[in-house]
Parts: structure tokens; sequence; C-alpha cells
């Protein structure tokens, strides 16, 4: 299976978050969902998406080749990229 690359950067005139959103479909259309009723927020550290439940990282590395600025955090179910400081997390953790 051709695994799908993930960019290490949003696109130009992307959002900073672009490049991880085919992430965020990949979860969704897998039996995650939105923990909220917006897909992306923003606070001072950044632009965030929250699941509801824990992130199937296992899944996810059957599927896309990550950079290494992208970081995945099973232990703190959460996926950040050092580059862009776009974060998607879990509202909930793997335990």
């Amino acid at each position: 299976m051709n695994k799908q690359v993930v960019l290490d950067g949003a696109p130009p005139r992307q959002p900073l978050y672009a490049h991880l959103d085919p992430v965020v479909d990949f979860l969704v259309a897998n039996g995650n969902a939105l923990a909220y009723p917006y897909r992306w927020g923003s606070d001072r550290e950044g632009y965030f998406c929250v699941v509801a439940r824990p992130i199937a990282f296992a899944d996810l590395l059957e599927a896309f080749q990550f950079p290494p600025t992208v970081l995945l955090t099973p232990d703190l179910n959460q996926i950040y990229c050092e580059k862009t400081g776009a974060l998607i997390r879990s509202e909930v953790s793997s335990d």
C-alpha cells in the first residue's frame, strides 16, 4: 500500500494546519469524531484540533508517511508539528 505523505508544513497561502487536515480526515473517516463543533481552534500556542476518542496511531503509521517535524506522541495522545505549532490531540487518554 502506498502511504500518503504528510508535508512538513502548510502549503503557501494555506492555514498553518492545512498539512494536517488529511490526518484529521482519516481519523474521522475511521471512527473518531471531532470533540467540538469546530475543526480547528487557536490559542496563544497555535492551532489545535481535538478529537473525541484516542488517536489510532498504528492505523496512522500504516496510512501516512510523516516527516521528522511532525511528532506522533502516543503517550500524550497527540500529534504535533514542530514547524507550525499545529496540534491534534485527543480529549481522552488512550488508557
